[in-house]
């Protein structure tokens, strides 16, 4: 039976920690030389720091996020105060007197970090020529402009090199669990060279035995029509490696799982008996000596 590759990365860990549990007790005897238990558990404490170092750096990344989206929230609210004292002197619609204010085309205020450190510059630069209009009450001046554009700039940096410093956290982190299935397939590979394909031991691993049959892909294609009032047509299309089928039923409000009710070896069913009013969901599962494949997809019922 092949090895299912592990992709999940809460999935690899698990499966390094069930590894090195094993390699614990039956490295020795089996034995490994390269992968051993210390080998796989310096990998996944590896992966471990890796994806908490990425969950911190997302933290990080939304503070301060969060800041410069407060800073924004200011610069707007200032701007918007400037814009709106400037009125009586160049009135109460654009006009192309705003674009010394940096306004140009319109008189809203953007929200972009870029759009409003120019407006910035050009309220500064305004104030400057023009002092005697500052209103120092309000903080409508030149100084508090460059105060705002320093603030703005210096958070819009900050999130700038956070959000590299998250995507080179991201790399670490898969880099690392690469390096891992890579251990786990070196586990693998190692033990195929020294125990047998249907040795206990494999299982121990968490791992499949070479030996074994491989298990059926799942069923696909599942049509259900009611054909009487109690009796349900089944149909499915054969997946690869099955040899017989198991039906799963389960009646909403009657049954907290589903319950398997026939084992077919053709590829329809008629399953029967089914109680009146109910809303029926139907599953079939594929089955050979290697095991059974996980449920199709369901397919749901009303009887009348």
């Amino acid at each position: 039976m092949k090895q299912k590759e592990i992709k999940p990365i809460p999935v690899l860990r698990g499966a390094a920690a069930v590894a090195k549990a094993a390699a614990t007790t039956h490295g020795a005897g089996i034995p490994l030389l390269q992968n051993t238990a210390d080998n796989i558990g310096m990998d996944a404490d590896a992966l471990t720091t890796a994806c908490n170092n990425y969950e911190s750096g997302k933290v990080v990344l939304t503070t301060v996020r969060s800041l410069l989206a407060t800073i924004v929230v200011t610069v707007r609210a200032c701007l918007t105060l400037g814009r709106d004292l400037m009125k009586p002197l160049f009135g109460g619609e654009y006009s192309q007197a705003y674009d010394v204010l940096g306004l140009v085309g319109s008189l809203m205020i953007p929200s972009t970090t870029q759009e409003l450190l120019v407006i910035l510059e050009a309220f500064k630069a305004f104030f400057t020529a023009h002092p005697e209009l500052e209103d120092p009450l309000h903080h409508i001046t030149a100084a508090h402009c460059q105060v705002l554009y320093d603030q703005l700039l210096v958070a819009q940096n900050n999130v700038n090199t956070q959000v590299a410093a998250v995507d080179n956290l991201l790399e670490a982190r898969d880099a690392a669990a690469e390096k891992l299935r890579k251990r786990i397939r070196g586990v693998i590979d190692e033990m195929a060279q020294l125990i047998g394909p249907m040795d206990a031991r494999w299982v121990a691993f968490g791992f499949n035995k070479p030996g074994a049959t491989e298990t059926p892909d799942a069923v696909e294609g599942l049509i259900a029509v009611l054909i009487g009032p109690g009796t349900a047509a089944l149909k499915w299309k054969a997946p690869a490696r099955a040899d017989h089928y198991r039906v799963w039923r389960r009646i909403i409000g009657v049954d907290a799982e589903p319950v398997a009710v026939g084992s077919p070896a053709d590829l329809d069913f008629n399953l029967e008996n089914l109680p009146a009013a109910s809303t029926v969901e139907i599953y079939v599962s594929a089955v050979n000596d290697g095991g059974e494949s996980q449920l199709s997809e369901k397919v749901t019922i009303v009887t009348h």
